[in-house]
């Protein structure tokens, strides 16, 4: 009898230790789903940031036209590679972090952000946000381009 309460107390124990863990991947799930909500946050204050500088400068060569306009199309350009460098980064850091939360998911028993993933690779119309981001600074370096080509070709 006392055996069979100790193990029981035993097993009771053990129990709590378990969900114990259990609370602690839990909350880390939750601290890097936060996270990786914050990263994409800041990636599209990022694009912004992009944006509003690509006008700037589409705006000021509208304004000039004239030789200056070949440095402002440069500058342009240099501002759509560094766009596409940190597009790149943030794809990256965001697969990291989505890598983190599916091996918690596992240790949870729960899979949402991946069966999500997985639903959406499946659908064909489906296209990644990074394919969808690289569209505007490519098109703006389009842009610069075929100005610097008019403005050499015309001096």
């Amino acid at each position: 009898m006392l055996r069979n309460a100790a193990q029981s107390k035993q097993h009771r124990r053990l129990q709590m230790e378990q969900e114990d863990k259990d609370q602690d991947v839990l909350a880390i799930w939750q601290t890097c789903v936060e996270m990786a909500n914050g990263v994409s946050q800041r990636r599209d204050t990022m694009n912004n940031l992009f944006v509003t500088l690509n006008i700037a400068v589409i705006a000021a060569v509208s304004w000039m036209w004239d030789v200056k306009t070949v440095f402002l199309c440069v500058a342009g350009l240099v501002i759509c590679v560094v766009w596409l460098l940190y597009i790149n980064n943030f794809k990256r850091l965001n697969a990291a972090k989505f890598r983190v939360i599916y091996d918690l998911e596992e240790r949870l028993g729960v899979t949402p952000f991946k069966d999500e993933w997985d639903i959406l690779k499946k659908t064909k119309r489906y296209l990644e946000g990074t394919k969808l981001e690289r569209i505007l600074p490519i098109a703006f370096a389009l842009g610069y381009a075929v100005v610097f080509v008019i403005l050499i070709c015309t001096k």
